[in-house]
């Protein structure tokens, strides 16, 4: 039986693929203070439409949201861990910095009433729908 070598020009070139992906992976680790967006779950119940976003690592002091024309923006930063001088990352994959995040409303809301929870990391919005806006059974007569 005859054993084939798959691909033996990366085997000869070792030294050129291993700093290809040496840079590559390096690149990551720059990847800090950059914007990044959170993960979000959107639901629509009769009453209520709302957003679940999950914002690990974030104090609830560092986020905020509003509403303008018809627009609801989550955003804030998720701040950089102080490194201490006696070590030195080796491995840094926790995204950090400024993030936003918009959600075109329909008209129908009632902006006033709009609650927030944080709980575990994760923001929950709840946006009460108008009285004009959920639905309902209508009589046939």
């Amino acid at each position: 039986m005859t054993l084939t070598k798959r691909f033996p020009m990366l085997r000869e070139r070792h030294d050129l693929v291993d700093d290809f992906f040496e840079s590559f992976l390096n690149s990551f680790s720059t990847m800090s203070n950059l914007n990044w967006t959170p993960s979000v779950d959107l639901e629509e119940t009769k009453n209520d439409y709302i957003i679940h976003a999950e914002i690990p690592g974030v104090e609830k002091k560092d986020i905020e949201i509003s509403v303008e024309n018809d627009v609801l923006t989550i955003s804030g930063e998720k701040k950089e861990r102080v490194q201490s001088k006696e070590s030195n990352y080796l491995v840094s994959e926790i995204m950090t910095g400024k993030f936003s995040r918009s959600f075109r409303l329909p008209s129908q809301i009632n902006a006033d009433k709009i609650e927030a929870k944080w709980d575990n990391g994760v923001l929950t919005v709840k946006i009460p729908k108008s009285e004009t806006a959920k639905s309902r059974k209508i009589q046939i007569s």
